[in-house]
């Protein structure tokens, strides 16, 4: 993995912005953080500060009381950083080590976030999605989590769109519409080699389960699109929807043994779940919007997903609760309840930590918190971005 993240840096940049414009109030606050004193490295210790601000789970003051205070020192791609009490009593240390500045900085915060909140941190993880280069034509990029190190992946000089991460993070998967065909194509970021993953007439979004199995696709045949599920390496197809309805966007269960999707069974665009060896489709209750789109799902059982309340709204549900799985007892389970401001935006995907999501607008990608529902900018500029999705951990 290490190796992946450093053969990146050799692809084309790509001419977008990166931004950090944080809007909206939220109730539920996070702690308090200030960044007192980083010694050695100026680089590292200005990442480490951008990475605690873009995180997500702290809200960094520059001055006066707060809940914690950041003292450590950087050397060379090496970070020690001290977490004391608001009284300024150390508490523990963490040390991190990465390849170049901004890795050292992401290691270090993540250290933090996992030492503090028993999380996986967000820092160490990067977001692909599709960007417009021309007329009818859009190619695939990475970013980090933050937006910065913006890198384009393909240069098909056709529609390639809905990207998506392998769950081992080493490759993404994503269709491409060519003249005959619309494969499902996986691009290896190791080897920097393309395959057509999935070779059906009529194929649409597609989906590796989270074990890295199996494959869940859409396919049109005449009239009918349909569910199917195959083996990644081809054979056990299994057609799991027959009949005059459209479905679309299937996303795995964390335990890859069930599907949710879009179908329009009963006239409009409805969340449905069904299990991934077949059987009868059950519809999700409590859904929101006249329409209810791009599902996704958390591994803690939550489901976000896109509203059509005049405009296309995040909406997040908690399946633990409308369909009786067991959820999480932690806070990072809480939900931002509809006195928080509307997010608009579509096509949601969830970050490791289960409380932020990526998703798009307008053609401007932002990353939400769930629990407050504030935004930042990921990405925007003269492409129109969307089809985000988050990556795993990867180093």
């Amino acid at each position: 993995m290490r190796r992946f993240i450093a053969v990146l840096l050799v692809l084309t940049v790509l001419p977008l912005a990166a931004q950090v414009t944080v809007t909206g109030e939220g109730k539920k606050g996070n702690p308090t953080v200030r960044i007192q004193n980083i010694t050695g490295n100026e680089q590292i210790a200005g990442k480490i500060a951008s990475d605690f601000r873009c995180c997500g789970w702290f809200d960094v003051v520059r001055s006066g009381a707060s809940d914690y205070v950041i003292t450590g020192s950087a050397g060379d791609n090496t970070a020690e950083l001290t977490v004391a009490n608001g009284a300024g009593t150390p508490m523990y240390t963490v040390t991190a080590k990465g390849k170049d500045a901004a890795k050292t900085a992401h290691a270090a915060v993540d250290a933090v976030l996992k030492k503090e909140f028993n999380i996986p941190g967000i820092c160490r993880t990067m977001i692909v999605f599709a960007a417009e280069v021309g007329k009818n034509k859009k190619e695939i990029y990475v970013c980090d989590f933050d937006g910065s190190n913006i890198i384009k992946l393909t240069n098909n000089n056709t529609l390639s769109i809905e990207p998506s991460w392998h769950p081992n993070g080493r490759a993404i998967i994503y269709n491409q519409f060519l003249i005959s065909s619309t494969p499902l194509v996986e691009y290896d970021l190791i080897n920097y080699r393309s395959r057509a993953l999935v070779r059906q007439n009529g194929l649409n979004s597609g989906r590796i389960s989270p074990d890295g199995k199996k494959i869940a696709f859409v396919v049109s045949v005449g009239n009918q699109m349909d569910l199917y599920v195959r083996d990644v390496e081809g054979g056990n197809l299994k057609r799991l929807t027959n009949d005059r309805a459209v479905e679309a966007s299937p996303v795995w269960s964390p335990d890859s043994r069930q599907i949710c999707y879009v179908s329009n069974a009963n006239g409009r665009p409805r969340l449905y779940i069904i299990n991934a060896g077949g059987g009868t489709p059950k519809r999700i209750p409590g859904v929101l919007g006249s329409e209810s789109v791009s599902p996704a799902w958390s591994k803690d059982n939550k489901l976000a997903y896109s509203a059509r309340l005049g405009a296309y709204t995040l909406k997040v549900l908690d399946l633990s609760t409308v369909m009786n799985y067991e959820g999480p007892k932690n806070e990072s389970a809480i939900i931002a309840d509809s006195s928080m401001p509307a997010v608009e935006g579509e096509s949601p995907s969830w970050a490791p930590d289960n409380r932020h999501v990526v998703l798009s607008s307008k053609g401007v990608i932002y990353i939400v918190d769930t629990r407050t529902n504030k935004k930042r900018v990921l990405v925007s500029g003269e492409s129109k971005c969307n089809g985000a999705d988050w990556s795993p951990i990867l180093y």
